[in-house]
């Protein structure tokens, strides 16, 4: 076992040469990160075995070939290895300094933009002579990985033949690689939103390291910038950094009672498509419970998913990140960079702030985002009590869970925000043992899972009226997204694939209406801030609806097209020109006129926000 010892004595070396460079990170950026939490450094070590596993990989097969510190062989192994760690180590360097201007770890991009203009290598003198002391580090790490790597041979010890030593130590270092490489035995395998885990969103950055970063974002979709008019136009168009109104700073009561600090409770519902609403579409009812919330409050008509899968429709509710490019935000590289999320907001605000999921943790990586949105509890299917109740596909099933829920957030300190995110109405559609009579068939599948969900709805609210925060607390109440009705692949381009039910619940305070605007799953946080009484300034893509206003348009993207939904109707656009044949009934527009120059707003700053890591509101200029 010799030589396995002698492979982890290396490799732990290089964990501290990263774990040291991260200090020099955080001190370097001290500006950027004044007071970082310990985790940041501890938690930091998994990211640096990830990608540490995988720049290592091709030197770790050659040690499991030969474990020969002598000849040809050891020889190549010793290029290999300092090689790799060349190309690590510069790109941790150079990082250091490089995170200054960018604001953020660098991605694969960086190789595109060292790639492009061919001047890089003629500039290389100058920024040596000008960060010489990152020229240092470098160096410094280098020199400390090879005396790393020579000392350790002295651990080898005599030759040993037998087979048995030499085939477990060999299955150990392949399970330490693949387990290293993954992060963990989690679900998902570690990306940069696994950060949240350890440090606050301000901190994830320090979390993470370069090699990393630019690992998990090879092969992912870079948005292309898009610059379609003035800045200033575009954020008059469409506006992201939102001043609420003067004076407003509480919520009033519809007896003009002043309500400070609301709670505040989110409930969103797996496929609740508006198609099988009666009171929205007139089909067959199977959401009555919900059709009649949506009569007790303010209530949209027009309401629109900004994606079609829940990873996307998570993000859009909670934080107002629509679904407009290739990637998830969730998995994408910029998930890495301080985002603005209903969950933080709040939190800042003195909110006990928490999400619920009956599914098992870690599923799309829904824990790791609700830490990144500044959720401070996540309750998922390993914090459930009772595991009778677990459905044997996806998670428990949503009656008990949302009992479980109404129970559990009324032992959160006040004020609290909750999201609760329900599943049993996910394909395969199965329903607990003995309920599938008593919610009848129907033309589709999903329809007798949407009775069952809408049931437990009515239920957790028929338990949560009786409790004493229940006058104190708006509810929101949307689907993450629609469902495919006929099971034959989804449409994509219309609106009834994006169409969703929507409804702020609060009998206290708001009095039934149902304005007709069009309303999106961006808007949703923006309405709860302005409901709230909310009087600080934010970052989000969305706008406030409470009062019968909106943008006239939400918007969707799919296969490279942007799809505006509006009450005249929708128009498609694929970046530079309008793409009338994309939809069954276009309306028409004029190609430069006030809707298009809206939705290329929107673009525009969707895509700027992004790649210039500007997700939160700007810092006033003194």
């Amino acid at each position: 076992m010799r030589p396995l010892l002698v492979l982890l004595a290396r490799m732990g070396v290089l964990l501290l040469i990263y774990s040291l460079l991260r200090l020099a990170f955080a001190l370097r950026n001290a500006d950027s990160f004044p007071d970082v939490p310990m985790g940041a450094y501890l938690g930091g070590v998994r990211f640096d075995l990830s990608a540490l596993a995988g720049i290592k990989l091709p030197w770790a097969l050659l040690c499991m070939v030969s474990a020969a510190e002598q000849g040809g062989f050891a020889r190549a192994k010793r290029i290999v290895f300092m090689a790799a760690n060349a190309v690590g180590l510069f790109f941790a360097c150079v990082d250091i300094e490089y995170y200054r201007f960018t604001l953020k770890r660098s991605t694969s991009d960086l190789l595109d933009i060292m790639a492009g203009g061919g001047d890089t290598f003629s500039l290389i003198p100058a920024f040596a002579l000008d960060f010489w002391y990152i020229v240092l580090m470098f160096i410094a790490s280098m020199a400390m990985a090879w005396w790393a790597y020579r000392l350790a041979a002295r651990l080898k010890g005599e030759r040993d033949d037998r087979w048995l030593p030499n085939t477990l130590w060999r299955i150990v270092a392949i399970v330490f690689f693949v387990v290293g490489s993954r992060g963990g035995l989690q679900l998902i395998p570690l990306g940069p939103m696994n950060a949240a885990v350890h440090a606050p969103p301000p901190y994830m950055t320090v979390a993470l390291n370069t090699p990393f970063t630019l690992l998990t974002s090879f092969g992912k979709p870079v948005l292309e910038p898009r610059v379609y008019m003035p800045q200033e136009e575009a954020d008059q168009l469409w506006t992201v950094e939102h001043v609420p109104v003067a004076g407003r700073t509480v919520a009033m009561a519809l007896d003009s009672t002043s309500i400070a600090k609301p709670n505040v409770v989110v409930i969103i519902l797996e496929s609740f498509s508006a198609a099988f609403s009666k009171r929205l579409s007139g089909a067959e009812d199977c959401m009555p419970f919900l059709d009649s919330l949506m009569g007790e409050g303010l209530s949209f008509q027009r309401a629109f998913a900004n994606g079609r899968r829940s990873i996307d429709g998570i993000p859009a509710v909670t934080a107002s990140i629509p679904e407009w490019m290739e990637e998830a935000f969730l998995t994408s590289p910029y998930a890495q960079q301080p985002f603005t999320a209903l969950g933080s907001v709040l939190a800042a605000e003195g909110y006990a702030t928490s999400f619920f999921h009956g599914g098992r943790n870690g599923t799309m990586g829904f824990d790791t985002y609700a830490s990144a949105a500044g959720y401070q509890r996540y309750v998922g299917m390993n914090e459930y009590p009772d595991a009778d109740d677990y459905d044997g596909t996806w998670g428990i099933w949503d009656r008990p869970f949302l009992q479980f829920f109404a129970r559990e957030i009324g032992k959160e300190r006040r004020p609290f925000h909750s999201v609760v995110f329900s599943l049993s109405s996910h394909h395969p559609y199965d329903l607990p043992e003995g309920e599938e009579r008593r919610y009848g068939d129907g033309k589709h599948r999903i329809e007798p899972t949407l009775r069952y969900s809408d049931d437990a709805l009515r239920r957790f609210f028929a338990t949560a009226s009786t409790q004493p925060w229940f006058d104190s607390t708006l509810f929101v109440i949307t689907a993450d997204h629609t469902a495919d009705l006929d099971r034959s692949g989804q449409q994509y381009s219309e609106a009834v694939d994006y169409w969703v039910p929507l409804v702020f619940y609060w009998p206290k305070v708001i009095a039934p209406r149902a304005p007709p605007v069009i309303a999106q799953h961006i808007d949703i946080m923006p309405t709860v801030l302005d409901l709230i009484g909310h009087g600080k300034p934010y970052f989000s893509f969305g706008t406030s609806v409470a009062h019968g206003e909106g943008r006239g348009m939400a918007v969707a993207r799919s296969m490279g097209f942007w799809f505006a939904l509006m009450a005249e109707g929708n128009f498609c656009f694929e970046g530079e020109h309008l793409s009338p044949t994309a939809l069954r009934n276009p309306l028409v527009v004029e190609s430069d006129g006030s809707e298009v120059r809206r939705l290329k707003a929107a673009i525009q700053q969707f895509a700027t926000r992004m790649a210039e890591n500007r997700l939160v509101i700007s810092p006033a200029v003194p």
